[in-house]
């Protein structure tokens, strides 16, 4: 078993969420599986239960001119993950501005599991019609180092980008909206090593 009881309050994670981390983590290595996202979605939600208010918002407005928050909250479990869990913000960008006033946010976010000693890395955007989800735990690292946390999860956030631009065909993002842990220097370096990469003949 990966969980290590020892090192972490035994009630943190219910028996089913121990499994379904255990199984995303041996699946996440192979890559994210776009033919099913339900574990991915499950593992961010644990990591991200108590920032739910700082994840992107989309926001549609009916006829009669009244908004519509598209984001649902959720209620974690166990409720003491949110004093124990605690989700590093990596950066926000804006895929893109499909027309004035209406742009694509994704946030992303590196959670360590205590227990697994792993961070996992998450994005969150505004709306679920991407992937079917709001939020989607996209790949893992561990550190001995705190000061490895921003080169590792780099590297994850780098990777789910390629994975859009070799899957989908996804553009380029169009604008960095807040740095975090990833500062712009990096996530533009990141960004341009992904979309911009010079052939040689």
């Amino acid at each position: 078993m990966m969980f290590q009881e020892s090192m972490v309050i035994p009630s943190l994670y219910t028996r089913e969420d121990q499994e379904l981390i255990e199984r995303w983590i041996k699946h996440s290595a192979m890559g994210m599986q776009r033919d099913d996202l339900n574990d991915a979605n499950r593992v961010a939600e644990i990591a991200l239960s108590s920032v739910q208010g700082r994840l992107p918002q989309g926001i549609s407005i009916r006829e009669d001119g009244s908004p519509v928050i598209g984001r649902k909250t959720w209620h974690s479990q166990v409720p003491m993950r949110n004093d124990l869990l605690f989700p590093t913000h990596l950066l926000d960008i804006n895929w893109d501005d499909s027309q004035p006033g209406f742009s694509w946010p994704e946030s992303y976010y590196a959670t360590l599991y205590p227990g697994y000693n792993v961070y996992v890395v998450t994005i969150s955007q505004g709306s679920g019609d991407s992937n079917g989800y709001y939020d989607l735990a996209i790949g893992s690292f561990k550190v001995e180092d705190p000061a490895e946390i921003e080169a590792k999860a780099s590297q994850v956030v780098q990777a789910w980008w390629q994975s859009q631009h070799q899957g989908v065909r996804k553009c380029g993002w169009k604008e960095l909206l807040k740095c975090g842990q990833i500062n712009a220097e990096m996530a533009l370096r990141l960004r341009d090593e992904v979309w911009n990469k010079v052939v040689n003949p």
